[in-house]
């Protein structure tokens, strides 16, 4: 997925490029069993790190970063060198479907909000030969919450190229890729608005100062408020789930 440089241009300063939290990392983080002390772990769509980082805070394994997008990986690498974890996080650029790696060789592959991008059922089937056998995969991805979502977010959702699944959905898709699910988790609502979307939306007010004028760049802004009046609107019906995977 090529991105508009200007879409980088606003997230680059941000601590998220998409929905989490902490507690949520560490919850997810939690149905899993105890990693061995030297674990190799994969952070795939990484971003700027910040979930990389709650990683490194959580096991004493060594985590590699993947990105295509160099500036986010810069970002990784120099937090890395002030917090002393220079040793156990190292950034690849690499895309998630072209990945460098080789086979059997992650005891824990982690993507946060970023396997839309490959699509949930292609990352599932892509990402398996990366993971040693009985590895463990943790992704967060869209999900209808409730049935008969409304045909304005239906429409919405549509507009932005991907459609949700129900849970239901994506748990048999987990099922037909070979892995055993361990457990889901809801991202709370905590880590749409007060991680991503509040900071998100004073960088748009910001930027709407100076880059307001630029039709394409007036249009980007207006789609990613638009994306987070959406959520306020229909919460209710829709939101990111966590799917803690072993492989079989």
């Amino acid at each position: 997925m090529t991105l508009n440089p200007f879409f980088y241009h606003i997230f680059e300063s941000l601590p998220r490029q998409g929905p989490g939290c902490m507690s949520a990392t560490r919850k997810a983080f939690s149905y899993l069993p105890p990693l061995s002390k030297d674990a190799n772990i994969l952070d795939i769509g990484c971003g700027s790190g910040t979930q990389t980082r709650d990683l490194a805070s959580l096991t004493s394994g060594t985590i590699t970063a993947v990105d295509n997008h160099n500036p986010f990986l810069d970002i990784i690498d120099a937090k890395a060198k002030e917090d002393g974890t220079a040793g156990r996080i190292k950034t690849v650029y690499a895309s998630m479907d072209a990945l460098p790696f080789e086979r059997g060789q992650f005891d824990l592959i982690w993507s946060e909000g970023a396997i839309f991008i490959i699509g949930f059922e292609k990352g599932l089937w892509t990402w398996k030969p990366f993971l040693k056998k009985g590895g463990y995969l943790v992704v967060s991805d869209a999900a209808w919450f409730e049935p008969n979502p409304p045909d304005e977010l239906v429409q919405w959702w549509e507009k932005e190229g991907y459609i949700p699944k129900t849970e239901g959905q994506l748990r048999e898709l987990v099922k037909i890729a070979g892995y055993r699910l361990i457990a889901t988790y809801r991202l709370p609502e905590a880590g749409w608005w007060e991680n991503y979307y509040v900071p998100m939306l004073a960088r748009i007010a910001e930027l709407k100062t100076t880059h307001g004028s630029d039709p394409e760049h007036a249009a980007i802004l207006d789609s990613l408020e638009a994306e987070a009046e959406t959520y306020r609107k229909y919460q209710r019906y829709y939101g990111y789930t966590f799917f803690i995977m072993q492989s079989m």
